[in-house]
């Protein structure tokens, strides 16, 4: 290990360690000041970037003909860890990154060796290392990169067909789901297809509702319509609960919630105050009422 300074025209762009999507050589920006006199670029002995790829484009974009690197002697496995953790660390590493880290290693290392030397934060099971290949295909690319598709929900899509998957992956490239609203929307379409006797793709055209992921609240109004397509009947009791919620209360410090599903015609009702005593005031005017 040793520290060189170089021509960045000598340094071979081979991408044998990257793991990076997408490329943002801005970041390096923000972290220079931060590290003094420690080089950003690491490389190999035959001069390839082991990590600070972004880093080396942010100098050739500034113009720098010259590079400061750390030189290490490693087999490409360990290169390949090293630039995990030192990415990792640094800006953290989306699941897309980590997805193309594992495709790179898994040819070198074990699955369980890869588990315990990464912080992968899930687990390498059969079902994710067979369809690799798919999840890092171009239509889960962004999806994955951007956050907006949780390995879960990534995986179901994997194992359907082409147009249903394509389609329902366009749903979360055009709005940004919890991974537990993810898991909702596939399972509603799902159902809706089965009932329907549709696939999902005709389904999400013919009901119009990739138009509902415009505008304001697009991930309520898009779950709302599905379930007034999914559960017609609750979906009107909803509805008229939260007219009858908003005509009975108005402002207040007084709120009121129904039973899971209208199980039951029981009502919560919630009562806010500012503090403990405003709270002990209310209580003993409870007490003292008739109804009590």
């Amino acid at each position: 290990m040793q520290i060189v300074e170089m021509r960045l025209a000598d340094i071979d762009p081979d991408d044998a360690y990257s793991i990076t999507f997408p490329h943002l050589p801005e970041r390096y920006d923000r972290i220079e000041d931060g590290f003094p006199g420690i080089p950003l670029l690491v490389i190999d002995e035959a001069r390839r970037v082991v990590s600070g790829h972004d880093y080396r484009l942010l100098l050739r974009m500034r113009g720098e003909s010259r590079v400061r690197a750390l030189q290490v002697e490693l087999p490409l496995e360990e290169g390949l860890l090293l630039n995990f953790s030192i990415m990792d660390r640094l800006f953290g590493l989306n699941l897309y990154e980590k997805l193309l880290f594992v495709k790179k290693l898994s040819p070198l290392l074990p699955p369980a060796e890869i588990q315990r030397r990464a912080d992968l934060g899930f687990h390498l099971g059969d079902s994710l290392l067979r369809r690799l290949d798919m999840l890092l295909s171009a239509p889960f690319r962004s999806c994955l990169a951007s956050g907006r598709l949780g390995l879960k929900t990534a995986l179901k899509l994997a194992a359907e067909e082409k147009g249903d998957r394509e389609a329902q992956l366009g749903v979360f490239q055009a709005c940004g789901f919890s991974e537990s609203q993810q898991w909702q929307v596939v399972q509603a379409l799902d159902e809706l297809a089965f009932k329907k006797k549709k696939p999902i793709a005709a389904l999400l055209k013919s009901a119009s509702l990739l138009s509902l992921l415009e505008g304001e609240m697009p991930q309520r109004r898009f779950m709302d319509a599905l379930n007034a397509r999914r559960y017609p009947l609750l979906s009107r009791m909803e509805k008229e609960w939260r007219e009858w919620r908003g005509k009975a209360l108005g402002p207040g410090i007084v709120s009121v919630d129904h039973a899971p599903l209208f199980a039951s015609q029981e009502i919560q009702v919630t009562l806010a105050v500012k503090d403990r005593a405003a709270a002990e005031e209310l209580l003993r005017r409870l007490e003292k009422s008739p109804a009590h």
